[in-house]
C-alpha cells in the first residue's frame, strides 16, 4: 500500500475536496455513504490503520460485483479522525443485492469474526444513501462527468 501525501491547500494544508466515485459513462449512480470515527488504536497507529483499511477493502468487497467503486474521504476540518466511505451502485436493486449478500455472510462465523474486528479500528457513526442529480452540473474535478464517446470533458 502506498501512502501519498495530500496536495497542498490554502486551508490548513489539507488537500482539495474531491468528488465521490465517478458516474459510469455519465449515468447517475447511487452511493451508500458510511461514516466512521477512528478508534484510539487507529489514531495511535495511522500507518497500521491505513494498511488494515487496504486489506479489509480487498477482503470485504471481493465477490461483490454490484459495487461499482469505493471512495474514501477523511475529515480535515471539523470532526477530525472521521472517515466517509462512498460505495457506488448502479441502482437501488444493486444496493439491495449488496445488503442481502452482506446480511447472509454475517451467518458465517469465520466471515463475521473478521468483519467485527473492525470495531478495534473504528466506530460506525451513521450511514445514508446519496445519489447523483438527474443532470450533469458542476465543474472541474467535482462536476460534469466527461462523456467518453464525445472526446470532451
Amino acid at each position: 500500500m502506498l501512502l501519498r501525501p495530500l496536495p497542498s491547500s490554502p486551508l490548513l494544508d489539507s488537500g482539495p475536496v474531491v468528488a465521490p466515485p465517478a458516474r459510469d459513462a455519465g449515468r447517475p449512480m447511487i452511493y451508500l455513504v458510511s461514516r466512521m470515527k477512528l478508534s484510539t488504536r487507529s489514531r495511535r497507529d495511522l500507518t497500521g490503520f491505513w494498511a488494515w483499511v487496504d486489506s479489509r477493502e480487498q477482503w470485504f468487497y471481493r465477490d461483490l460485483q454490484m459495487v461499482r467503486g469505493v471512495r474514501w474521504f477523511q475529515a480535515v476540518i471539523g470532526e477530525l479522525y472521521t472517515l466517509e466511505c462512498w460505495a457506488a451502485f448502479d441502482d437501488f436493486a444493486a444496493l439491495g443485492e449488496y445488503r442481502h449478500i452482506v446480511g447472509t455472510r454475517k451467518n458465517d462465523p469465520e466471515w463475521e469474526s473478521q468483519r467485527v474486528s473492525q470495531e478495534d479500528w473504528w466506530e460506525f457513526l451513521d450511514s445514508r444513501v446519496a445519489g447523483d442529480p438527474p443532470c450533469e452540473v458542476g465543474f472541474g474535478c467535482m462536476g460534469r462527468v466527461a462523456d467518453p464517446s464525445s472526446g470532451t470533458t
